[in-house]
């Protein structure tokens, strides 16, 4: 079988090859189907808990409940000084 891959998707799995998750462009092609097509990688019930989570994260910050990025690690470290 002969397939074509956009170069963005190309990119992509040869990035997973780089990162050691696959051996060669075949593995990696033949892994993220499996992971597709078992619906393995991300469940319903899965992406349902995530995204309740970044419906958490969206309320706290409208709410005002947030630190910006600095100070929240300014407190971490006088914390342990």
């Amino acid at each position: 079988m002969e397939i074509s891959l956009t170069p963005n998707v190309e990119r992509l799995l040869r990035l997973k090859i780089a990162e050691g998750l696959y051996d060669s462009l075949e593995e990696a092609i033949n892994g993220t189907l499996s992971i597709a097509l078992t619906g393995k990688y991300f469940s319903q019930e899965r992406i349902d808990e995530l995204n309740a989570e970044i419906q958490k994260g969206i309320d706290d910050y409208e709410a005002g409940r947030y630190s910006e990025g600095l100070d929240f690690m300014d407190e971490i470290i006088a914390e342990y000084e």
